[in-house]
């Protein structure tokens, strides 16, 4: 049986032979090279041609941003990051999505509990890596993006809530799908699949470069036209409808799909509230099944739903799933998403 090939980059060799174990319990994986840094490690993809790599965000002699940038246009391949849970690790992190990495690994802290849940999630990480869309590894955005040109003719929105579920390179779609929206917009709610720290920055960020407002989510915010929530790390999101209002809900209940946040507790939660006809429900990029069960959900109660397209996905795991479900309406690529969101919003 052909094994898949991984290469290890990361200056402290304990840490190379720690991961290097990790890949290796799994019979279907091998570690085929060990780099201390980036040019030793640029020389092993020439030479080996792996089909994943793994690399430590701090790196000598290179920053680990700058390699992936000038790497990736010319080797696509999925690049698992691992990272500190730190504000500052955080931060690294999220610059190396937008630099095109695949999706990240947080370092275990030292106790049992936190070495297996770090070695699990590298596997389960490698597995969603061999359905990696190397098209969009040459393909990312600047951090700040134009604006769209596309007509902004005045948009009368009837649905009053926009629910928006995603993983494995939504950070990057999201960031894509927010640049087009404006304060005319009904309050956006987000489920994307992040660690704590991770989210706070994530919205400080796209709040810093977008016209719309990002924050997020606290509980029992009154939800208001024009403002994004991010479900915060670590956290369920869900709404409870008082009166002709709507609220957030935070909520630290079982993981569901293996997920908090779960993009499920964010769908069922409108579903329980019966707020489905009045909602447009969008699930973007990811691996696994998380959401697809409550967009269903929603769109037996009426509710609008877009799934994110095959050929615009960096994994085609969550809107595939729900598609072939029967949850989507409409599945369109990620650059005309918010057109048709104007294009439905009358609805």
């Amino acid at each position: 049986m052909k094994k898949h090939t991984v290469i290890v980059v990361d200056d402290q060799k304990s840490v190379r032979s720690m991961i290097k174990r990790w890949i290796e319990s799994d019979a279907n994986w091998e570690v085929i090279g060990e780099a201390a840094n980036p040019y030793e490690a640029r020389d092993l993809i020439v030479e080996k041609q792996p089909e994943v790599m793994t690399l430590d965000v701090h790196m000598p002699g290179m920053d680990g941003i700058v390699f992936l940038k000038k790497l990736l246009p010319q080797y696509p391949m999925p690049v698992i990051m691992f990272s500190s849970s730190t504000t500052e690790g955080a931060g690294i992190t999220l610059e190396a999505l937008e630099a095109g990495a695949f999706d990240y690994v947080t370092k275990p802290t030292g106790t049992p509990e936190s070495l297996i849940e770090a070695k699990e999630d590298l596997l389960s990480k490698l597995y969603e890596s061999l359905n990696y869309n190397s098209s969009h590894s040459s393909n990312f955005k600047q951090k700040t993006l134009p604006l769209s040109n596309k007509t902004n003719s005045k948009t009368i929105f009837k649905r009053k809530l926009i629910l928006v579920g995603s993983s494995t390179g939504g950070t990057t779609a999201i960031r894509k799908l927010l640049n087009d929206v404006d304060e005319t917009f009904p309050p956006i709610l987000i489920a994307q699949h992040m660690p704590e720290n991770f989210t706070t920055l994530f919205a400080q960020r796209l709040n810093s470069d977008l016209k719309v407002h990002v924050k997020e989510a606290k509980d029992k915010e009154l939800l208001q036209i024009g403002t994004v929530y991010i479900a915060p790390g670590n956290y369920h999101l869900g709404i409870q409808k008082l009166g002709s209002e709507y609220f957030t809900r935070i909520l630290q209940t079982d993981k569901k799909n293996g997920h908090r946040p779960s993009v499920d507790v964010l769908f069922e939660s409108a579903a329980e509230q019966e707020i489905a006809g009045n909602s447009i429900a969008i699930i973007l990029t990811g691996m696994g099944s998380d959401g697809a069960s409550g967009l269903l959900k929603l769109k037996n109660q009426g509710c609008l739903t877009i799934g994110q397209n095959k050929e615009t996905c960096v994994v085609y795991g969550m809107p595939k799933v729900a598609y072939e479900l029967g949850a989507v309406l409409y599945q369109v690529p990620l650059d005309d998403m918010v057109d048709k969101i104007k294009e439905i919003a009358a609805q």
